[in-house]
């Protein structure tokens, strides 16, 4: 059995189902993110699992057994917040104390695992400032670290790098991850910023509406995503409406005055309305050649904008259906505002799904 499992967990708040019918399992060694808009269920979900909501439906199963009626001190998890919630007249030592004191620890198993999380999470020379004598990243460390003083068998963290800024939270990123895998237990990450979520973990539960609309491997739901949402959602793309216009090893697509050419799929009828997705990063752009727009995944555009993302540069293209986005690297051959061009693709690099899936 899984370390983690949610067997058919649902929460109810009167008539709005938060979490319906969830089920999930986490291995031990894994690191797990909820990845969801505002409002999806994703932090119900993680409150759940600590102990801090009670299900309206369902169990939460940890390391074999049932925790549903437990409280959260006797389920062996602890959790790390958004805001820091360190005491301010209290040093680092004592805030990280602070929780094994409450437990009654002897004084000497106290100082053993202060000096340990001291220890791993570099906090040697701290010990006696206070959170407004520290560096943003500094107090999330201590936070972090007062999760860990307790040596849980899960850790759960709430968006807790949603108040730093960039630098700061790309250097926790590889900090909270370099000691999930040094201690080997769980880690289930609440996020909405999808490059926090890919960058950390092993596998990624998009949730949407209280439900997990897929649960797989960063790779899966980056590059093959389950549905039109996560299409959306994970990465930057562009969307075209098409009608299947026939194919058998490959699909023919027409639609906004373009032929789209897709990897055949089960399931799509001819004649039948679909939403192609292709991520900005797949569009490469060449400049432009007559006759140029007959050609399947290829159509004649304008660059409007061009915007620089450190090594990257996006270019808002103008072409008669609209707007499309390609990011390329700026190593790449550059086209000035202005410029005519030709944006193409792969077929293998385009997402299907029917128009009148649930939501779209």
């Amino acid at each position: 059995m899984a370390y983690i499992h949610l067997d058919g967990v649902s929460r109810q708040y009167g008539s709005v189902w938060a979490v319906d019918r969830v089920n999930m399992a986490i291995e031990k060694h894994e690191f797990v993110s909820l990845l969801g808009p505002s409002g999806s269920g994703k932090t119900t979900l993680l409150r759940i699992i600590a102990g801090l909501e009670r299900p309206t439906q369902g169990r939460v199963l940890i390391d074999g057994e049932d925790v549903t009626e437990l409280p959260p001190h006797k389920r062996g998890v602890a959790m790390v917040f958004q805001e820091f919630l360190l005491f301010p007249h209290r040093t680092v030592y004592e805030n990280l104390a602070f929780p094994l004191r409450m437990l009654k620890l002897p004084k000497g198993e106290i100082e053993a695992r202060v000096e340990w999380v001291v220890g791993i999470l570099a906090l040697r020379g701290l010990e006696t400032r206070y959170p407004n004598q520290l560096s943003g990243g500094q107090q999330q460390r201590v936070a972090l670290g007062r999760g860990l003083v307790g040596r849980p068998k899960v850790l759960l963290l709430d968006e807790p790098l949603a108040n730093l800024d960039r630098e700061l939270r790309q250097e926790m990123e590889v900090e909270i991850r370099k000691h999930q895998t040094g201690l080997g237990i769980p880690f289930v990450y609440v996020t909405h910023n999808q490059e926090e979520a890919l960058s950390m973990s092993d596998r990624i539960a998009v949730v949407r509406g209280g439900r997990i609309e897929d649960f797989a491997s960063r790779a899966d739901i980056y590059d093959r995503p389950k549905t039109a949402f996560i299409a959306q959602f994970v990465g930057r793309s562009s969307r075209f409406e098409a009608i299947v216009a026939g194919g058998d090893r490959r699909l023919a697509l027409r639609g906004d005055g373009i032929l789209i050419e897709a990897e055949s799929q089960p399931g799509l009828a001819l004649g039948e309305r679909v939403a192609a997705y292709v991520k900005n990063e797949k569009v490469r752009l060449k400049p432009a050649e007559p006759g140029g727009a007959d050609a399947p995944n290829a159509l004649p555009a304008t660059v409007r904008h061009v915007i620089l993302r450190g090594a990257y540069a996006e270019y808002v293209l103008g072409w008669s259906g609209g707007e499309l986005i390609a990011s390329r690297p700026r190593s790449e051959a550059e086209f000035a505002e202005g410029a005519a061009v030709t944006a193409f693709w792969n077929a293998a690099d385009v997402d299907l799904f029917p128009v009148s899936e649930p939501g779209r």
